[in-house]
């Protein structure tokens, strides 16, 4: 078990961070191998931090989030406090969507991808993740104008997991 206590960087549709205690009391006590075929915000795996685990998921944005997080944290850090520098509204929320979108076309999968994800999910209506059929980020502004996106230190114990566990 990792020692420093993690929590997601992301708001999750169907996040189970108010199901940990339960989930918590029905997990074997001991298991070798932790696996997570759809890991969406991680909160189980954070919580848990178990020494051998295998995550994925279908979203391969969010597998890039994790991937950046684990090889990159830095650049991921350096990029979401840029854009935290600057005060959030309506224009720029939806012209950082657009920039997002273009590369989710794209397949670009870097840090800076990464980094517009976790933004975005703190700026969009109830840190929802909703895609159309076409895989285009459609959730609207939450007119929330200032603040910090992430907690870099729990960011970096994540990417020190990361490097560690998986």
């Amino acid at each position: 078990m990792f020692k420093t206590k993690m929590t997601p960087v992301l708001k999750w549709a169907g996040g189970k961070t108010q199901l940990l205690k339960n989930i918590r009391e029905n997990m074997p006590i001991e298991y070798n191998r932790y696996y997570e075929p759809f890991v969406g915000g991680a909160a189980v795996l954070l919580n848990l931090s178990p020494l051998q685990a295998f995550i994925n998921d279908t979203n391969e944005q969010l597998v890039n989030l994790y991937n950046q997080l684990k090889n990159a944290v830095e650049t991921v850090i350096e990029k979401i406090n840029e854009m935290d520098s600057v005060p959030c509204n309506k224009e720029l929320y939806y012209k950082t969507r657009e920039q997002y979108n273009n590369k989710i076309l794209n397949c670009e999968f870097d840090a800076e991808c990464a980094a517009i994800m976790i933004w975005l999910n703190k700026h969009c209506f109830n840190g929802l993740y909703r895609v159309n059929s076409k895989g285009i980020f459609n959730v609207p502004y939450n007119n929330k104008i200032h603040g910090k996106s992430i907690d870099e230190n729990n960011i970096r114990e994540i990417s020190k997991y990361l490097k560690k566990q998986i």
